[in-house]
């Protein structure tokens, strides 16, 4: 059985190594690109975002955890993110609870 999609309150804006900003916003499309597109550097923190989204979508971890483990594997990976300002600042981990 399928997993209904999880989002995320924010979108979070992921600007990629070369320079094409690419939208986030759920649990799902973090894992996709994870899982599928991911072709840079994987260490502990892409398999922690790897491991707690897999965990979210199971309902055994909160979304909003998921969320900040795959913004910390973008940052890790040396790309920006934003969730709440402008694509190229960092943005705060976390944010607002997501529906789930």
């Amino acid at each position: 059985m399928l997993n209904p999609e999880l989002v995320w309150m924010t979108p979070v804006s992921v600007r990629m190594k070369d320079g094409v900003a690419q939208i986030f916003a759920s649990v799902n499309d973090a894992l996709d690109f994870l899982e599928g597109d991911w072709n840079i550097y994987r260490g502990r923190k892409y398999n922690r975002a790897v491991q707690t989204c897999r965990r979210a979508l199971n309902r055994v971890t909160p979304v909003a955890i998921a969320r900040d483990a795959f913004i910390d594997a973008c940052h890790d990976a040396g790309m920006s993110t934003a969730a709440d300002g402008p694509l190229g600042t960092k943005s705060s981990a976390g944010g607002p609870r997501s529906l789930a």
